[in-house]
């Protein structure tokens, strides 16, 4: 057999070693059957994927949503006041102020000297009264001897009925001149009495016009007093909520961190036509060794009994976006769901839930704030 040219020009060995090269390349290269078995070896099989989950991302604690008996409040503003004012006036005319005793906050005791007023004027009227009396005294003295005289001598029939009705006219004429002497003494003791002005009552002193050396009208005001140092708090409401107040239930007040506690002394017997509210009376013991004062404007909370709620804990509630929200457990997956909440008030150290959570519901007790919904976490006890 002819060898063809290409071949002649080639060594055989070099041909050779070509053949053996091309062999072992084919048996390199894997087939179909064998691609396929390598494809599958890469990919995690199912039970390797069950076995292997995602790593937690917090450790959190589990409470039950609770059903309690919270107090039942109703909270409102108000003013404070004074339970009653005493004012003291001037009841003389023309008499100047000599001297002051009691300044704005003084603590008085009842029947303590608060001004005194000029007595040099007042004790000489009274001296001319007193003076008056014993001349008027005099004069009757006289007219009753004179008409116990004629009383005997009449029935003698030695003077005539004319003469004796004169006498015993005289004699009644100086007895009214000398109770109306003795009237005018009593009024000048009066008005000496009254330059010395006291407190009517225990209390403090809540406002002072009187000026040294003035000569205040009759009448005109000088002090005010607080009576007692009694003050009680002043709350509107609706006519609803007069409905359920009561007289003696509790009230606490709220000054800033102090607290008072009062009692309902009184409702108001009326409800304002225009606006349906009335007033209710609170009286506030030892409110002004506490702070308060007569015109401050203070937040008040009636105790109104209790109900039940259905309470969380508000470590386990979070705001988000100007909304509420807790956290419950899907047991099956481990994960935490994040549930929008509508709650109530604040009741110690839990929150009452209107509406998301049920009595028996258990909830993320706390940490929430670093909780995301569909967050995997690991329940411990």
């Amino acid at each position: 057999m002819k060898i063809p040219t290409v071949l002649t020009q080639y060594p055989v060995a070099l041909i050779a070693a070509g053949l053996l090269l091309g062999g072992q390349l084919t048996a390199c290269s894997p087939g179909a059957e064998q691609t396929e078995q390598i494809e599958k070896a890469d990919q995690p099989s199912a039970a390797t994927e069950g076995q292997a989950p995602g790593k937690a991302s917090l450790s959190v604690e589990l409470t039950p949503v609770e059903e309690k008996p919270v107090p039942l409040k109703l909270s409102v503003n108000g003013s404070v006041a004074a339970w009653q004012e005493a004012i003291i006036a001037s009841q003389l005319n023309g008499v100047r102020i000599d001297s002051l005793r009691a300044e704005v906050g003084d603590v008085v005791k009842k029947g303590q000297t608060l001004a005194v007023f000029d007595q040099q004027t007042v004790n000489a009227d009274l001296a001319q009264a007193k003076a008056g009396v014993a001349e008027a005294q005099a004069v009757f003295e006289q007219a009753r001897l004179n008409a116990d005289m004629i009383r005997k001598i009449t029935e003698q029939g030695a003077v005539s009925a004319q003469e004796r009705n004169q006498i015993l006219a005289a004699e009644k004429s100086a007895q009214a001149r000398l109770q109306s002497a003795k009237a005018l003494q009593t009024q000048q003791e009066i008005r000496l009495r009254n330059t010395t002005v006291t407190a009517l009552d225990d209390g403090v002193i809540s406002a002072r016009t009187a000026t040294l050396g003035a000569v205040p009208a009759p009448g005109q005001e000088l002090f005010r007093l607080v009576r007692q140092q009694r003050l009680e708090w002043q709350a509107e409401v609706t006519d609803a909520e007069l409905a359920r107040v009561s007289q003696g239930m509790v009230v606490t007040v709220f000054n800033e961190a102090e607290v008072i506690q009062g009692k309902v002394r009184t409702l108001s017997p009326v409800i304002n036509a225009q606006s349906r509210t009335g007033m209710v009376y609170v009286d506030l013991p030892g409110a002004y060794a506490k702070g308060l004062k007569p015109g401050m404007y203070l937040r008040g909370e009636f105790n109104l009994g209790e109900q039940t709620a259905t309470v969380i804990p508000q470590t386990a509630v979070i705001e988000r976006d100007g909304f509420t929200y807790a956290f419950t457990l899907d047991e099956a997956s481990s994960k935490v769901q994040r549930v929008k909440l509508r709650v109530n008030k604040v009741q110690g150290e839990f929150i009452e839930v209107l509406e998301g959570l049920k009595p028996g519901d258990k909830v993320v007790k706390s940490g929430v704030a670093f909780l995301a919904h569909g967050d995997l976490v690991k329940v411990v006890q």
